[in-house]
């Protein structure tokens, strides 16, 4: 069975047990009226939180609305806390996809659009449930009060209701990339765990106010923003040293004008080959990232070697062959590229261990560690150079497949083959035939 076809079993899954235990339920729920104004207050605070999410990389978002639910799971019967956040969450995926058909004028499949709606509501559902369930234990919604006790239920709460959430969401994307879920779970937990922190603890905090003060419940919305807008900063600031990081690359680029754009094409090209190996979105990610500034070392390459109309001389082929180190040395002054000094230092090292700058034996490295030399060489072999013309596409592609299993990783040669052997896709930046003029 495909890995899409089971991580979308496993989808179906979660939404159709998040279905029976609601159904299961359904007398807890209608037991004890609701409190009206308390639920729309939550509803309302959940949707709005939901359509502003941080992006905190390509893959991965966080939202205000752990906020919100936390504070539901605090102040509402578990059954109906429980409730409230599957509905918010499938309101989000019909307002999501309402939006994208007005915006592109195209209807998802309601195949899609329904198994979104079940699994994200139902894994709300049933993470929302674990944290009541603790919480219900002791007693600690009945009362609220911030007791040292009460203080480690609601932590445990708190636990309770993101390892739930991570567990399943990490689950979906490990069948869907045939990796191993709990290998997903720390990547994931490592990069959002304190936002979560944060906005659990600005969940409780105005849940604890609201008990007394029913209308301070507006705090956990200023107090969100609050977060929000920090961590909207703080993701800005990233964003934008990654963009100067980039720009720096094409300007390493630009220098030598038979490798313009040379930094783009590795990394549309290596974007290809990943999605055929079934590498993960976050490895594509990290991976496309490392791709644009692998060659950043060689701003630091006098002019003399980096530009010299032919070959260069062993003395020369030696400096050349620092500028994985040296680029290093670069970006790991910069915690954004902490992921991605690793791939950028082995980008020429060989599956044999012939390559440089350490010799390392490439069939020991990382798979996606193995696929910039692919694509770095592909583009080498298919543009001009000073001292020789661009080689056609087919004879790069032959080429390739003679040095699999000594330059490169055979199944990532095999997997270049499969998606860029015929010709160049469309939409890849178009490779030099002719010298380019320099910028």
């Amino acid at each position: 069975m495909a890995p899409r076809r089971r991580s979308d079993l496993y989808r179906l899954a979660v939404g159709l047990a998040a279905t029976v235990v609601f159904g299961a339920t359904w007398n807890h729920l209608a037991a004890g009226p609701p409190n009206f104004w308390l639920v729309a207050s939550l509803a309302l605070a959940g949707v709005l939180a939901l359509r502003f999410p941080l992006h905190i990389s390509l893959t991965v978002k966080v939202s205000v609305a752990a906020s919100v639910s936390f504070a539901a799971a605090l102040l509402l019967p578990v059954w109906q806390a429980a409730a409230l956040v599957g509905c918010v969450l499938a309101t989000d995926v019909v307002i999501s996809a309402a939006k994208r058909i007005r915006l592109t004028g195209e209807t998802p499949p309601l195949r899609t659009i329904g198994l979104s709606l079940l699994f994200n509501s139902g894994q709300g559902y049933l993470s929302v449930l674990a944290a009541g369930l603790v919480l219900g234990a002791t007693g600690v919604p009945s009362r609220l009060e911030l007791t040292p006790t009460d203080a480690l239920v609601i932590v445990a709460a708190a636990a309770a209701m993101y390892g739930t959430n991570l567990l399943l969401v990490s689950t979906a994307e490990a069948l869907a990339t045939a990796r191993n879920p709990i290998t997903v779970a720390m990547h994931k937990q490592r990069m959002v765990l304190g936002q979560f922190a944060s906005l659990y603890l600005i969940g409780a905090a105005a849940a604890l106010a609201a008990a007394a003060f029913p209308w301070l419940l507006l705090l956990i919305l200023m107090a969100a923003y609050l977060v929000y807008r920090s961590f909207q900063h703080r993701i800005q600031l990233k964003h934008e040293s990654i963009r100067a990081m980039e720009r720096m690359a094409d300007e390493v680029d630009r220098r030598d004008p038979y490798t313009y754009q040379h930094s783009q094409r590795v990394a549309v090209y290596a974007h290809a080959i990943a999605r055929k190996l079934g590498c993960s979105s976050s490895e594509i990610e990290v991976l496309e990232l490392a791709a644009k500034v692998h060659d950043i070392g060689k701003i630091r390459i006098p002019d003399s070697i980096l530009l010299k109309p032919g070959r260069l001389s062993s003395d020369e082929r030696r400096v050349m062959e620092t500028h994985p180190k040296l680029g290093v040395e670069i970006l790991a002054q910069f915690s954004e590229y902490g992921k991605v000094v690793d791939l950028v230092l082995t980008h020429h090292e060989r599956y044999d261990g012939a390559g440089y700058p350490n010799a390392a034996v490439g069939r020991r490295l990382l798979l996606i560690a193995q696929v910039i030399p692919v694509a770095d060489s592909l583009d080498a072999m298919t543009t001009a150079r000073a001292y020789r013309g661009a080689r056609p596409w087919a004879t790069a592609m032959e080429e390739l497949r003679r040095g699999a299993g000594s330059q490169w990783n055979p199944l990532v040669v095999e997997a270049a083959l499969a998606v860029l052997s015929q010709e160049e896709p469309a939409g890849f930046v178009p490779r030099a035939s002719a010298v380019p003029a320099p910028a």
